[in-house]
């Protein structure tokens, strides 16, 4: 850890907090006025340093309905200073001053923490003073692409265990992508697609995918992993809220054979295999009840076989496990190359639309000498999928994004970003 500095200031060079103290109470009270009124009129004129309407919109959704913001709570707001300057936890100040801001509007009490930490493969830390300020406060906004519950398990372990703490992962980090449709779709929305999608995932019945990349696996669906939880689940229920929402539960498999074609991967562990997150050429798994045979294709498959032996190495015979599978459910999960340069981010985005369905590779866990998990994935974007005689993906299109529950939700919110009509094929 080379230095944590505590940015207090706006651009006015005091905190709401502090003009609070000095006598302006009201300023709190007017943020929240103005917010709603760039919600609901279309004509409302601003300055410079004022917040875009669109980007005003989604920072509500993402503290009213992701992270519940409640007056009076101290609120981590944590960023990653490399991401200013080119390095993989993309921010901005701008995003994070705007945050705070409203954080602060809704009488709540923000910390924000700018962190600078080495990232070095097979040494990913929770440093101390991370965990420190974490204990101080009773929320957590987290806006780092390397600080993550699935792949670092002393993390994983003070979120959902150890303190419980709500963490919020917001992986609208920057201005722009704050005013992107992907984050003005209301979470409330795509919180239910991904609850009614759940509900058609039931163990003990056959399923099928196919792709038109040549992909077709079948197998049976098992129970979930943790005997006292079901598939369908809140995430009310848990300590992890990732906003915008991403991806419905992992499905456990069983029984599981046939082959597997991709040409991209989620980007947290595609860095460190070595390759970009989108394939030049595709990879082709050959899989036989739940294990993985044989590696096939171009020079990402030659990485991904040698990065699969280092980690038989360090895991052992899980490494070649296939037995997990889910899918994205955010139907506006794309964003353009301008909106967002880094292909790593944009990777990220794309893994939570509701057209893309993903299988992991491998299935190893931590251990107290390889505290991490290698959380590699195949994703596919026009798969049809089955279980038993529910149809979950035709074509690339969830099939719940057109039932009765969703549509009512989605109704709730004119004028918002909605359902789409097509999957994203990318």
């Amino acid at each position: 850890m080379n230095g944590l500095t505590r940015r207090g200031f706006l651009k006015s060079g005091l905190t709401a907090s502090a003009l609070a103290a000095a006598g302006h109470d009201a300023w709190a009270q007017g943020k929240q006025n103005e917010i709603s009124a760039l919600n609901s009129d279309p004509h409302v004129l601003t300055t410079e340093e004022g917040v875009p309407r669109a980007a005003a919109i989604a920072i509500a959704d993402l503290l009213d309905h992701g992270a519940r913001v409640r007056s009076g709570q101290k609120v981590l707001i944590l960023a990653y200073l490399d991401g200013l300057y080119g390095g993989d936890n993309l921010v901005d100040r701008e995003a994070i001053h705007w945050i705070e801001r409203a954080v602060e509007a809704r009488g709540a009490h923000p910390e924000v923490l700018w962190a600078d930490v080495l990232n070095r493969i097979h040494q990913w830390q929770f440093p101390a003073e991370i965990r420190a300020a974490m204990d101080r406060n009773d929320l957590v906004i987290n806006h780092s692409f390397d600080l993550v519950v699935e792949e670092i398990l002393a993390f994983r372990q003070y979120v959902e265990q150890d303190r419980k703490i709500p963490m919020v992962r917001n992986f609208a980090t920057t201005a722009s992508l704050l005013s992107t449709e992907w984050a003005q779709t209301p979470q409330e929305l795509v919180s239910e697609i991904r609850y009614q999608a759940a509900l058609q995932v039931q163990p003990g019945l056959k399923w099928q995918l196919t792709d038109p990349n040549g992909t077709h696996l079948e197998g049976l669906v098992m129970p979930a992993r943790n005997p006292s939880r079901r598939y369908a689940v809140r995430r009310e229920e848990g300590s992890y809220l990732p906003w915008p929402e991403w991806v419905c539960p992992p499905i456990a498999l069983g029984q599981t054979s046939g082959t597997f074609i991709f040409d991209r991967m989620l980007s947290w562990w595609s860095r460190y295999i070595g390759i970009r997150p989108y394939f030049e050429k595709p990879i082709r798994l050959a899989i036989r009840d739940n294990r993985i045979l044989s590696i096939a294709g171009g020079a990402e498959a030659e990485a991904l076989r040698s990065f699969l032996a280092d980690m038989h190495g360090r895991l052992g015979e899980s490494v070649y496990d296939f037995d997990t599978l889910h899918f994205g459910v955010h139907p506006q999960a794309q964003v353009a190359a301008h909106q967002c340069p880094s292909v790593l981010y944009r990777r990220l985005i794309e893994h939570s639309h509701s057209s893309n369905l993903h299988v992991h590779i491998g299935s190893p866990k931590a251990t107290p000498t390889y505290p991490y998990w290698p959380h590699v994935t195949g994703d596919v974007r026009q798969a049809t999928f089955r279980i038993g005689d529910t149809l979950i993906h035709d074509a690339g299109r969830l099939t719940v994004l057109d039932s009765a529950p969703v549509r009512a939700v989605a109704a709730r919110y004119p004028g918002r970003p909605g359902l789409g009509q097509e999957p994203c094929h990318g």
